[in-house]
């Protein structure tokens, strides 16, 4: 699942990763056919995504945010995780944050498991979430 959380309204990012048109020739996640890619778009509360990634049994998160005033961008990310923690889902889904100023280490301070920034392709984003499932299912059976 993938949206901009809060008041957030700019899709330009998370549209490139999830459409399947993709971004610089590399094709959006919509295109592979293993993958069910929902863009839920903008101003989606925490709550809302939270809910439905977990009704429909999702593996990732990715929320893309733009910097804004007052450093709202951190509270919500944060208010994300923060709940999730308390749903208890913070560790059965993968978290990924996006954005113009995001960066790995942001996306980390805020809870999330990764953070890609401008210039970011899809593939790089797929590559990432599947790797990163691999793993925990490995680390699952040990």
């Amino acid at each position: 699942f993938g949206a901009c959380t809060g008041y957030d309204a700019h899709t330009v990012g998370i549209d490139a990763i999830f459409n399947m048109k993709g971004f610089a020739g590399d094709y959006g996640l919509e295109r592979y056919d293993w993958v069910e890619a929902k863009n839920l778009g903008a101003q989606v509360l925490n709550d809302d995504l939270l809910k439905k990634a977990i009704d429909s049994g999702a593996d990732a998160i990715l929320v893309s945010k733009v910097v804004t005033q007052h450093n709202i961008h951190l509270k919500d990310l944060k208010d994300l995780m923060e709940k999730a923690e308390k749903m208890g889902i913070r560790d059965k889904i993968l978290f990924i944050a996006g954005g113009p100023r995001v960066t790995h280490q942001l996306a980390l301070e805020c809870g999330f498991d990764a953070g890609f920034g401008v210039g970011t392709k899809p593939s790089e984003v797929a590559s990432y979430i599947v790797d990163e499932l691999l793993k925990r299912k490995k680390n699952e059976k040990r």
